[in-house]
């Protein structure tokens, strides 16, 4: 016996175009609903520690390095879509944590239009490994968001480089994908 085939469901040629457009309409009318808007990050540069114990002095080349590191966070979070970025008007050398103050940041931050601040610390252990520790605070709610500490390996421009981008990706998928 072949099989029969009766539709479930009957619509009128006349019904269809309007149940289309209402369904569109629905579908929009929830996605736009549930829609939050743009989470708003300042980037507080990282500090930055030293506890290798090495004779040689590298502090302008840490200090170089360090500049490159928050430039390269700052430039890849700026390419993120789910989020907005503000600078913070202290964006000089000591724009951290450390200095002015953690209160200082939040304060400029929440001046800025952020709803998020982001701050962190470079932490060189030795020639061949070092920390880049950092969090993220919603500044509304006065809460963490995350926090996270990520090691890296080697002391060149290219390792800096390398952990920079590390740490936006991580910072991406880690702090920011948890709130959006």
């Amino acid at each position: 016996m072949p099989f029969s085939y009766r539709p479930l469901y009957r619509f009128n040629v006349r019904q269809s175009p309007l149940l289309l457009l209402a369904g569109l309409a629905a579908a929009t009318f929830n996605a736009t609903a549930q829609a939050k808007p743009l989470l708003t990050l300042a980037a507080a540069n990282f500090a930055f520690k030293d506890t290798s114990g090495e004779v040689r002095d590298q502090t302008a080349e840490h200090a170089r390095r360090l500049q490159a590191l928050n430039e390269a966070v700052r430039h890849g979070l700026a390419q993120n879509r789910k989020i907005n970025t503000v600078l913070l008007t202290c964006q000089n050398d000591k724009c951290n944590a450390a200095e002015p103050g953690l209160e200082a940041l939040a304060a400029d931050a929440k001046k800025a239009g952020a709803s998020h601040l982001l701050f962190g610390e470079v932490h060189k252990m030795s020639t061949l490994v070092g920390w880049i520790k950092f969090a993220m605070v919603d500044l509304i709610q006065n809460a963490p968001v995350c926090e996270r500490t990520l090691s890296y390996r080697g002391d060149n421009d290219q390792a800096w480089q390398h952990a920079a981008k590390f740490a936006v990706r991580d910072i991406e998928s880690n702090c920011i994908d948890q709130q959006s």
